[in-house]
């Protein structure tokens, strides 16, 4: 079993204990260290239970002081979201959890956000945070290394995602090239692993919710360029 996946099941063993646990007194948030077994980073995690919500939260701390106040805005926006929602039924809650991906020096952190608000249905959404040292690796930093990234991100993205069966269920020709556009923002959910970048198309992006997330997987040789 490999670290990714201790990692995943180790998260997964906390979360189901913890979710035992409800509290029907005031709020009291808890942030605590969770474990420190690797060199690149630890984890803590942010609990809040009450009588009508619950908040998880696990996120890692790295020794790059750049890097952590970007996971912490990111965590930090979801749980005031999640608080100012005026949904106060006792199903409300917020998870978010992570696993890491490594390739030569650059680490990705692919975070899981599920909630409920009131809504249909549970919200379920991805971020990406990549870094190499204290530098955000974000897709400027791929377009500085190819001026047409966008371009071949947009045609590598469509061939394969034109051929998803749940595309081709759920979606449409106007959806695709709405979400498809070579708009930085489009592009920006992604990570980096050794077989090359994956892009990460949250629900309503380039499909209806009910189709779910997207992932496509560009190997480098693709974008012409050396991810260093």
């Amino acid at each position: 079993m490999n670290h990714k996946q201790l990692l995943a099941l180790f998260l997964f063993l906390v979360i189901i204990a913890s979710s035992a646990i409800v509290s029907n007194k005031k709020a009291v948030i808890e942030v605590k260290d969770v474990t420190s077994n690797t060199d690149k980073f630890h984890i803590e995690n942010i609990k809040e239970n009450t009588s009508t919500s619950d908040i998880n939260v696990f996120y890692p701390v790295t020794k790059y002081e750049n890097v952590n106040n970007v996971i912490l805005k990111r965590i930090d926006s979801y749980i005031n979201e999640f608080n100012n929602s005026t949904y106060n039924g006792k199903d409300k809650y917020l998870e978010i959890s992570f696993e890491t991906y490594e390739y030569n020096e650059f680490m990705s952190f692919k975070f899981n956000v599920k909630s409920n608000v009131g809504v249909t249905h549970e919200i379920e959404e991805y971020f990406t945070v990549v870094h190499k040292n204290d530098e955000i690796i974000d897709i400027n930093y791929l377009r500085k290394k190819q001026e047409d990234v966008l371009d071949i991100l947009q045609k590598e993205c469509k061939s394969k995602l034109e051929e998803n069966s749940k595309i081709k269920e759920y979606s449409n020709k106007e959806w695709l090239e709405k979400g498809l556009d070579t708009k930085a923002e489009n592009y920006s959910n992604f990570i980096l692993t050794e077989n090359g970048i994956i892009v990460i198309f949250n629900g309503y992006t380039v499909a209806p919710f009910v189709a779910g997330t997207f992932e496509v997987e560009i190997p480098y040789k693709k974008l012409n360029i050396y991810v260093d």
